[in-house]
Parts: C-alpha cells; sequence; structure tokens
C-alpha cells in the first residue's frame, strides 16, 4: 500500500532564515532512502517547492500529506486542509501533525534532564516554561503547550507552564511569572526556525540559542533544543503517514 503511496511533508519554511526548512528536507531525504513509500517530498507555505508544487508530476495519485508542525491549530486544520483538498485527481490525505505524537514529551523531558545535568540540580530547584507560538486564530495551537507543560509539571519542577509569543501570557513577561530562581526554558518550537533559533532567545535576554545555561539581566536560563532533529522525527512521520494511508 504505501509503495503506492506519495508522501509529503508540509512545512512552514521562511524568507529571512535559510535553516528553516533543512530538518524537514533532511527528514524526507531520510525516509526517501529507506524506499517505504512511492514518493517522498518535502514542500513549504514560505519557500520552494510550493504545496502546488509538490503535487506536480507525481507517479502516484494517492498522496499524505504530513504536517511538520508541532499543534493541530489554524494552519494545520485551514491553510493545509485547503492547499491539500483534493486536485486534478488526486486523492490528498491529511494526516495529524508531528506534534500530536506521544514522544514529543518525552523529548522535551530528555532536553531537560541535560540542562540539568550540567549543573548537578534536581526539577524541585527549578521552574520550567514550555515556549510556544499561540495564536488567537485557534486554540489548539495553545492547547498542546498547555498540555505539555502539565505533563512536565508531573517530574517534580517548582512550576512548569506554557507562555507564548501571541498570546498571554507572553514569553517576554517570564520573570513576572516566576518571581525568583533559575529557569529552564524547552522551546515548542522546530528546530532551525527564526523563533526557536532568534525570537525567544531575544524575548528570554539571553545570548545565544544552543542548548546550555545562560546568564541574562533577569536571571539564569537553561535553554533547551528546539524540537526537529531528523533523527527524532523519522520514525513518528512514517508511523503517522502510514496510519493516514491505512484508513
Amino acid at each position: 500500500m504505501l509503495k503506492e503511496t506519495a508522501l509529503i511533508l508540509a512545512g512552514h519554511g521562511s524568507t529571512k532564515n535559510a535553516e528553516s526548512s533543512r530538518f524537514t528536507r533532511e527528514t524526507a531525504h531520510r525516509i526517501r532512502q529507506r524506499g517505504i513509500f512511492g514518493e517522498v517530498r518535502s514542500a513549504f507555505w514560505k519557500e520552494q517547492p510550493s504545496y502546488a508544487d509538490a503535487l506536480q508530476g507525481l507517479k502516484t495519485k494517492k498522496v499524505v500529506v504530513v504536517p511538520w508542525f508541532l499543534a493541530k491549530g489554524y494552519f494545520t486544520t485551514k491553510i493545509l486542509a485547503r492547499e491539500f483538498a483534493e486536485i486534478s485527481g488526486i486523492e490528498c490525505r491529511l494526516a495529524e501533525p508531528i506534534g500530536s505524537r506521544a514522544e514529543i514529551l518525552g523529548h522535551l523531558q530528555k532536553r531537560a534532564k541535560r540542562l540539568l545535568a550540567l549543573k548537578n540540580w534536581k526539577p524541585a530547584q527549578v521552574s520550567l516554561l514550555v515556549a510556544s507560538h499561540g495564536t488567537p486564530l485557534h486554540a489548539g495551537s495553545r492547547g498542546a503547550a498547555v498540555d505539555l507543560a502539565e505533563q512536565l509539571a508531573r517530574d517534580g519542577y517548582r512550576m512548569a507552564r506554557a507562555v507564548f509569543l501571541e498570546e498571554e501570557p507572553k514569553i517576554a513577561d517570564w520573570r513576572e511569572l516566576i518571581e525568583e530562581g533559575p529557569v529552564v526554558v524547552l522551546p515548542h518550537f522546530l528546530a532551525g526556525g527564526l523563533h526557536g533559533s532568534e525570537d525567544v532567545p531575544e524575548l528570554l535576554g539571553i545570548a545565544g540559542a544552543k542548548e546550555g545555561w545562560y546568564r541574562s539581566e533577569k536571571g539564569e536560563v537553561g535553554y533547551g533544543e528546539p524540537l526537529g532533529r531528523p533523527e527524532e522525527m523519522e520514525e513518528m512521520i512514517i508511523e503517522l503517514a502510514a496510519a493516514e494511508a491505512g484508513k
């Protein structure tokens, strides 16, 4: 069945950050090399190839689109659903976004544990923030980060909550939420993108975006690596696509 199916990884891309799409393309390449699907392509909203381009010249009429997004929010439910509606006899099926997978929690936990190990600290000695995008256009965007923060709180942190670029509470106001003590910040963004590599560090007042500890005017911040490395995403994407193709 999968040999007769084309897989498209649908990302956002960026006109401002050339690294934004790198991991999407690399993951598509890794999956393509395994020969599981008839074809494997990547496509983007703000880069080339576009979503429309990715549907051109396919050898199969069955397509599964896996959203390279961390939430089932406005973009996945509205934009992708519209862009990948059935076109010219091609059957397009839209899978759940990669952020829907339970493994995302585990990947965030690993990042937090690495940061704590650098200081030889326990969770009870630090607070934790999940830094996400959020949008007033769709509650799903916020909900994914809030759910993750609630699950991470069970690991014993002094406090754990979600903060956002476009919703309250804002990332820039993090010290108003956590009055004292060090904080671990886990970006709920995909690696290589502008938000995780530039916007969030700037709002936190830290001088870098690599995983590690930083001193800001507001205190000590442990910044985790954004999600999205191909070795983390590859199996999740294959399983999401296979599940959708089998419906």
